[in-house]
């Protein structure tokens, strides 16, 4: 019997077996108080009662508390676990669910899946994966639609001059501003990493006429920052590139005091290289005055891709002793060994199609592989 919520004499009921003695515990079944453990006993077997709390029972907020939580969590994992044997028993047994069953029961386990779910894609977002696989030889990985960095993705193929306008994120971790990063967003990928960082240096006051505008000089539109900086990046193919930085002032005038005088090749810049273990972390060394594309040839990127910027190569991260890496470019050893991987993976499964005798390879090229 539960006893009313802010009774001081709670504490000072009897036993409810035997009435003598003060009562230390209370049943998680049924709530009972007893006195002792030969009391405990007896109640469990007078009243048939398992001493086990009804995990399934209502609790009010006001009662719910870590051990409540603790206990709703096992019984979840319980019932997964028990799920996945049913599952199991029933396709080792040939049972075949109907319906909507059936539907569940085709999908992968989550258990024996090497990769992570697959996510809900757009027509928008198939096209820039494919291409982005097929044309630049990068793979996208999308997040679930609610996880924020999915929701800053504004990456995108442009079909009409056929690259990628990614969302890109700087990161300086030397930095001591909070945060010490920013996104960008409408970055081609035919622009260069270090011509960005120049322009937004020379952003500060007083410097010789920064290739910049700043966007409170023309009429204020809706749902853009007045103090944004307008950057106008150069490019291979001879056009110039525009696009509005959001990196925070504070910031700015920090990464100025920090590397105001040290060229973009003078520094480090690093990406992620993602599919390792978080003991080993690994990173990619990226050439500021090269293209974007060209430094992520054949590089895994989550939503968009977070550079890295150090004056020196770190030697520890999360207190891990790193590995940098050298960028994949369309000359390097990496990549002339994944062609020459695809083109074997293309005869065999040329072979296994069409069946024992002589049969010509297609021309098939590694992008049109990675898309597949």
């Amino acid at each position: 019997m539960a006893e009313a919520e802010g009774t001081p004499s709670a504490a000072l009921q009897p036993c409810g077996l035997c009435g003598e003695s003060r009562a230390k515990y209370k049943c998680p079944g049924c709530l009972v108080r007893t006195c002792s453990l030969a009391c405990s006993r007896g109640h469990k077997e007078k009243a048939d009662c398992s001493g086990q709390r009804d995990r399934t029972g209502f609790v009010r907020q006001a009662d719910y508390d870590a051990n409540t939580m603790m206990s709703d969590y096992g019984l979840l994992q319980e019932l997964a676990r028990d799920h996945a044997l049913l599952r199991r028993d029933a396709e080792q047994h040939g049972i075949a669910a109907t319906g909507q069953r059936a539907r569940a029961a085709q999908a992968p386990s989550r258990d024996s899946m090497d990769e992570p779910p697959a996510v809900q894609l757009n027509r928008a977002q198939r096209t820039t994966v494919a291409c982005a696989k097929e044309k630049r030889q990068v793979t996208i990985r999308y997040m679930s639609p609610g996880i924020k960095r999915h929701q800053l993705n504004r990456t995108i193929w442009q079909s009409s001059s056929s690259r990628l306008v990614w969302t890109i994120e700087v990161v300086v971790p030397e930095s001591e501003a909070n945060p010490n990063r920013w996104i960008e967003s409408g970055f081609h990928d035919v622009c260069r990493l270090g011509d960005l960082w120049s322009r937004l240096l020379q952003a500060q006051p007083g410097a010789p006429e920064p290739p910049v505008d700043r966007s409170s000089a023309e009429a204020p539109r809706k749902r853009i920052k007045t103090d944004a900086i307008r950057v106008r990046l150069p490019s291979d193919d001879g056009n110039e590139y525009q696009f509005r930085s959001s990196i925070r002032p504070e910031l700015l005038s920090e990464i100025v005091q920090m590397f105001g005088g040290t060229p973009p090749e003078e520094l480090v810049w690093l990406i992620r290289v993602q599919d390792k273990p978080a003991n080993r972390p690994t990173f990619c060394r990226v050439d500021p005055l090269r293209p974007l594309f060209t430094q992520l040839f054949y590089q895994t990127v989550i939503e968009f891709p977070t550079i890295y910027v150090f004056k020196q190569a770190p030697s520890t991260w999360d207190n891990y002793e790193t590995t940098i890496e050298d960028p994949c470019t369309a000359e390097s050893e990496c990549v002339l060994d994944a062609r020459a991987e695809a083109e074997d993976r293309t005869d065999e499964a040329c072979a296994s199609v069409v069946g024992p005798g002589p049969a010509t390879s297609p021309q098939t090229t590694h992008g049109d592989i990675a898309s597949e």
